[in-house]
This record gives C-alpha cells, sequence and structure tokens, in this order.
C-alpha cells in the first residue's frame, strides 16, 4: 500500500508545479529557487493537502511509482497518459475526486478491468478514477451477490461456482465487471438467464455532480446503467445481481475447416446462419473465421435437442474436423475460454447485429474474400436470441438491440515492433467496416467501441440516446466524465 501522507504531498506539490494548484485555490507557479516561493508553495501545498486530506482516495501523477503500473491497459495499441490517477477505495472516495478534478477543470474517465477496446476508460491529460480496490464480493440474502466494479470475471466465476451459483457473464477472465455490465453484457449463459445488465437489481452510483445514489427498482439511473452507463453519467462502487443455479455440465461441439477460399466460407456461414438461431436458450453458438482457417464452436448445458442436432448434422460433412466433450467441472470447462491474461497490441470491435443472412448478403463476399486472402484477420459472429430479446428485459434497460439474433466482430492482432503489419491490418480492417455500413448494417456493440464508426450514437443507443442525453444533462450537467464517445448532454 502506498505511503498516502508522503505520496499525497509529493503529489500535491507536483500539480502545483505543473499549474493545477491555480485552478483549484488561486495561486502562483513558483519561481525555481526563489526562497519566498518556496515558502510559498509549502503554504499552498499545507492548505491543499488539509482541504483534500482523505483515507478514501489517493492522487497519483507519473511522478509516483505506482502510476505506470495502474496506467496500464489491456489494448496497448490504445495507451494514453492522464494526468492524474485517483486510487479511489469507495463511494466517498469516487465523490471527493469527482468534485476534485471539477476544481481542476478536467475531464474524468473511470477504470474498471481496463479492457475498453478504444481506452475509453483512460484520457490524455485528465484524471482517472481508477477502481481496482473495488473488486470485493459479499454474498446477500435470497442468493443476491454485490459485486465490485474491478472484479474480474475470473475472480467472480472463481467466488460463485463452487457455491453452485452463476451469472451470465462473458468468457474473458480478466475483464472487469464494471464495463462487461454497464455495456450489455453477453456469453455462454446470456441466451438462458439474460445480459449480465438484465440481472442487475441494485447499485451503488456516484454521478457526475459528486452525489452518491442508492439505485434500486425503477429508478433512471438503473434504466441507463444497464446498458448505457459506460463512463456516461458518472462511476459504479458497487453492483447487485441476481444469481442462478449453476449447471450440471458445460459441453461443447466444435469444428474446424482449413484452406478455405470464399466460396467454401460463404457456404459454411450460410449453413450456420440457417441452423444457429434455432438453437435452444441453452445452447450458445460462434462462427469463427480466422484468414483461411474456421473454427465453429458450440456449447451446451441442458439435454440435447432436435435443433442442436440438426446443426451438427449440417456442418459435419462440409467441415473437414469435428470434436465434442462432456464437461462435468464448471469451473475448469470455463477456463478455457479465459484468452490471454496480458496486455497485447490489437484491434476489436464490433462488426454489427443481424437477424438474418440476408442482412450482411449484399456485401459478404467482399468481406469474406478480404478476411480469406488477409492471415491475421478475424471475422466472428456469435449467437443472441433467447432470453436476451425478452420484452421485459427491454423496457428496464437501455440495451437498445433486442431484437437481433447475431452479434459480429472484427479482430486483428501484432506484435510490438510490427507497424508495417498493424498499418496493413487497420487499412483492411477500416475497408471491412465500410463495406458493412454501406450495406446497410448501422447497429453496433457498446462494448466492442470504434473511433471509427459513423453515427456511434445511434449505433450504440438507438431510440435511447435521446433519453440517455436528458439523464446526462441531469446527471452530469457539467459533463465532467467524458471520452470521445460519451454521450452528449
Amino acid at each position: 500500500m502506498l505511503n498516502q501522507q508522503d505520496d499525497r504531498r509529493k503529489i500535491i506539490k507536483t500539480l502545483i508545479l505543473a499549474g493545477f494548484g491555480i485552478q483549484l485555490i488561486g495561486c502562483t507557479t513558483p519561481t525555481k529557487d526563489d526562497p519566498i516561493a518556496k515558502k510559498n508553495t509549502e503554504k499552498v501545498i499545507d492548505e491543499i493537502e488539509q482541504a483534500i486530506k482523505t483515507n478514501n482516495v489517493t492522487y497519483l501523477t507519473n511522478q509516483d511509482e505506482k502510476f505506470d503500473e495502474l496506467a496500464t491497459y489491456f489494448n496497448r495499441f490504445t495507451q494514453k497518459s492522464p494526468a492524474i490517477i485517483a486510487l479511489v477505495m469507495n463511494a466517498d472516495g469516487i465523490s471527493e475526486a469527482i468534485l476534485h478534478a471539477k476544481a481542476l477543470k478536467l475531464p474524468v474517465a473511470v477504470k474498471s478491468g481496463g479492457h475498453s477496446f478504444e481506452q475509453f476508460s483512460s484520457n490524455n491529460g485528465g484524471m482517472v478514477i481508477n477502481l481496482s480496490l473495488l473488486n470485493k464480493i459479499e454474498w446477500l440474502e435470497n442468493n443476491l451477490v454485490k459485486i465490485g466494479p474491478a472484479c474480474l470475471l475470473k475472480e467472480m466465476y472463481d467466488e460463485l461456482l463452487p457455491k453452485q451459483r452463476i451469472l451470465p457473464a462473458g468468457s474473458c477472465g480478466t475483464v472487469g465487471v464494471g464495463g462487461l455490465t454497464l455495456g450489455g453484457g453477453y456469453g455462454f449463459f446470456a441466451r438462458k438467464y439474460g445480459l449480465t445488465c438484465d440481472n442487475l437489481i441494485a447499485s451503488t452510483f456516484v454521478d457526475g455532480n459528486g452525489k452518491i445514489h442508492e439505485l434500486s427498482d425503477d429508478h433512471e439511473l438503473l434504466w441507463a446503467l444497464r446498458g448505457g452507463g459506460n463512463g456516461n453519467f458518472g462511476v459504479v462502487s458497487s453492483f447487485t445481481f441476481k444469481t442462478h443455479p449453476i449447471p450440471q455440465h458445460f459441453s461443447y461441439t466444435r469444428f474446424k475447416a482449413k484452406n478455405l477460399d470464399t466460396e467454401r466460407a460463404k457456404l459454411l456461414l450460410e449453413t450456420w446462419f440457417e441452423y444457429a438461431h434455432q438453437l435452444p436458450e441453452d445452447c450458445f453458438s460462434a462462427f469463427v473465421l480466422n484468414g483461411q482457417s474456421l473454427t465453429v464452436l458450440i456449447t451446451h448445458f441442458e439435454q440435447e435437442s432436435s435443433e442442436l442436432s440438426n446443426l451438427i448434422s449440417a456442418l459435419t460433412p462440409i467441415c473437414d474436423s469435428v470434436t465434442s466433450k462432456r464437461n462435468t467441472n464448471i469451473a475448469d470447462a470455463l477456463k478455457n475460454y479465459y484468452g490471454i491474461q496480458k496486455p497485447i497490441y490489437f484491434k476489436n470491435a464490433s462488426a454489427g447485429y443481424y437477424s438474418t443472412f440476408e442482412d450482411v448478403s449484399g456485401c459478404i463476399e467482399q468481406v469474406l474474400e478480404k478476411v480469406v486472402s488477409t492471415p491475421g484477420l478475424i471475422y466472428q459472429v456469435n449467437t443472441l436470441g433467447g432470453a436476451i430479446n425478452s420484452s421485459q428485459h427491454g423496457s428496464k434497460s437501455s440495451y437498445a438491440h433486442r431484437n437481433f439474433e447475431y452479434l459480429s466482430e472484427l479482430q486483428t492482432y501484432w506484435s510490438e515492433g510490427q507497424n508495417q503489419k498493424r498499418d496493413n491490418y487497420l487499412k483492411e480492417f477500416e475497408y471491412i467496416q465500410n463495406l458493412f455500413y454501406e450495406n446497410g448494417n448501422r447497429a453496433q456493440y457498446r462494448n466492442y467501441p470504434s473511433i471509427g464508426f459513423k453515427m456511434w450514437d445511434s449505433a450504440y443507443f438507438g431510440d435511447n440516446y435521446p433519453r440517455l442525453q436528458r439523464i446526462k444533462q441531469k446527471y452530469d450537467r457539467d459533463n465532467t466524465i467524458r471520452h470521445e464517445q460519451s454521450i452528449r448532454s
């Protein structure tokens, strides 16, 4: 733990020398080696230290040894340089940090797990409220669970699964619960139990004005946080979720096909589309085209069904191999999908929601041709539907895309120093995004953002955007909580 008193004093001095103290209390920047200025600086430090002296938050700058560690995010391609990191201990600390940022006239970004693809959870020259210490899990009555926003999914599963309970969430183990929930949150169990945000029943929330709210029932902020809360109105310090009984098994069937050309890739995709949306709610499926290699994953956790058998039967003769496994240890099974655990260089973004193959038929040949001819590009389509499409969930959340059956994404990865490869990947990435846009595929998943999306407001939030704007105006009137694609009041 940081030596809070020494570090605070060092940070305050750094801020004054950088000119921040001028905005806070009207002091002037001291001249080097001027004894009077030095004496005045020490007095200013005392005044500011007294003003922000607290056990609820620690302020760090790049002069602090912990700064670089806290400023490092999962996507190394989008690293940013905030002026201050506010490491908070609780809701009171969040409130103090917001008010401190407002006094300094700094924009605020919010980091829980740090997996924002475009690093909207950081900024350049502003304040980042870092929630790393808010990662606790507390069991409540009736199998409800209170979870801190920085709790990682692997930590959540480690706590819930041994108690025979589960929360529908994502599969990447190092994603934070906060960002996942606020943008929607889907995964293997969402078609049965709804999105992560659909299972949110209460929250402690600090708005952009610094006010702490205890949210429950039909509060308009809780509606907004269920799918529209990523760095828009304030900061969540805790979520309360309902949980579900753990399934008795988690089984999969995996298909492989290699050396694909455009024609065969299209046949496989069209066949998969024909059957995948008919799967029962306990099933999930993903179509993952990586260059010329295809993987189709199907998971289920209840009884096998005719619809599942139909998809398997349709894919088996046109793929190169198929493997299946029944896992009775759910925890070990999920760990197979935790993914890369350390920061890497990549570009990942939503590639649109679809209902049927017809939604992409106008451009899919060009898309597939580009992917199979560019090793390193990945085009993935995942099943939605089931409980995600529930009108009951829809009325209680700002997640705008309930009516679709599929969600797609583009991915590409490279290593440090591979600038030419990176530039080529990003060029082809943008080309494919434009193909989908011109085809009319405009709806996008907020948790898979891209700085290049046109009309991003309606793409993420659909018809809910005007209501979210009114909430923004009410709870963050000065637009303190903001990033490149945050809601505009």
